[in-house]
């Protein structure tokens, strides 16, 4: 999910009644219990999908309705939290108290930070300065982080000797908790015309992108700079970006190591992908294809587990890999130092496929047979 396309939801949410704030901490869930919100203090946890990597939230209590600020997908979310402890619901989801448990101590959010502003910080990215995502993203929200790489594609300064501008994020003084200026109801006013004007900025962005600028490469020290922040900050959202960054710059052994991130928190698929592909060792590595290959080829799950490269196949080479017309799409495929094959596009990102032992029986010639 692109950074911040959540964000017309926002609208939808109507109004909640505003409650006393019990939150416990522990695990709440779904009726259907495929959902869950485990804090851990009273001001942070995360919500977990089943299958999925625990994405991490913020509470923001600093209007008359509550906010679950979730910080990889760039989202200020109104809720509302029973009396008692015991539900929380949005719009669309109602969660209970399953299991409560000891609350983490934590320190204090630090004026200017992303954590210190909350909703306004999320209100605040898709404008921000270089030195405000940098900040942002370095506090972990991952949110921030696809900011950054946005801004490192399009040429945008990101260095801390650039001009980054302003450093700190800042809420309004009506949202401003246990100060004399504190005003819920004005707040809230404000905070849903900051997300609203937040949300109009991102749809003017995404009109303008167009397929050429969504995968333009990176060059290779902004991809470092983006891979040694998906290791020190191990935010899911970021790692699935700086992965596919790095398989479009022909760098698997790169990409299985920020994926792997994304494996180790949780997302069943992406362990999926990452162990057939460290089985490898060495041999986790680009060679460039001389020929079409021949025979079938298999992959262990996955969209697309099966590859025909047999006699009739619409095949061709294109720059060192083979693209394959199959099923009505067009599938592209290089070859690893083993002589297996992996996936590069959208449908086949990741996979290993391996040959079919008996099915390599192959006219000659090979090269550029068929054309997609």
């Amino acid at each position: 999910m692109r950074l911040l396309t959540l964000l017309p939801a926002l609208l939808l949410f109507a109004a909640l009644p505003a409650a006393a704030d019990a939150l416990r901490c522990g695990e709440y869930r779904s009726t259907d219990g495929g959902m869950a919100l485990i804090f851990t203090s009273p001001s942070s946890g995360y919500r977990r999908d089943d299958g999925s990597e625990p994405g991490p939230l913020w509470v923001d209590r600093s209007a008359a309705q509550a906010r679950l600020v979730m910080l990889d997908d760039g989202v200020a979310l109104p809720v509302r939290i029973s009396a008692d402890g015991q539900r929380i619901e949005d719009d669309v989801v109602v969660y209970t108290l399953r299991q409560s448990r000891g609350c983490a101590s934590e320190p204090a959010a630090i004026a200017g930070s992303c954590r210190a502003a909350g909703s306004h910080c999320i209100a605040q990215l898709p404008a921000a300065s270089p030195g405000q995502i940098q900040r942002a993203c370095d506090e972990g929200v991952g949110a921030g982080c696809s900011a950054l790489l946005r801004q490192l594609r399009d040429g945008s300064p990101a260095k801390a000797t650039d001009d980054v501008g302003a450093t700190g994020f800042e809420r309004p003084p009506a949202c401003r908790e246990h100060t004399p200026g504190h005003d819920p109801q004005a707040c809230e006013a404000l905070t849903n015309d900051a997300l609203a004007a937040a949300m109009q900025r991102v749809n003017q962005r995404l009109q303008q992108e167009d397929e050429d600028t969504l995968g333009s490469p990176l060059q290779a020290a902004a991809r470092d700079q983006l891979q040694q922040r998906c290791l020190q900050h191990r935010s899911g959202r970021l790692c699935v970006e700086v992965a596919a960054q790095q398989l479009n710059a022909l760098e698997p052994a790169l990409a299985v190591q920020a994926l792997q991130v994304v494996c180790d928190a949780g997302r069943i698929s992406a362990c999926g992908r990452t162990a057939p592909l460290r089985e490898l060792g060495a041999d986790l590595r680009l060679v460039p294809l001389q020929q079409v290959p021949c025979g079938r080829y298999q992959a262990d799950g996955g969209v697309i587990d099966m590859l025909d490269f047999g006699d009739g196949a619409r095949a061709r080479l294109h720059d060192g890999a083979v693209q394959l017309q199959q099923n009505g799409e067009t599938l592209v495929l290089r070859q690893l130092g083993n002589g297996d094959l992996l996936g590069m596009d959208n449908q086949t990102a990741y996979q290993r496929y391996q040959l079919v032992p008996g099915t390599a029986q192959c006219t000659p010639p090979r090269e550029g047979q068929g054309s997609p």
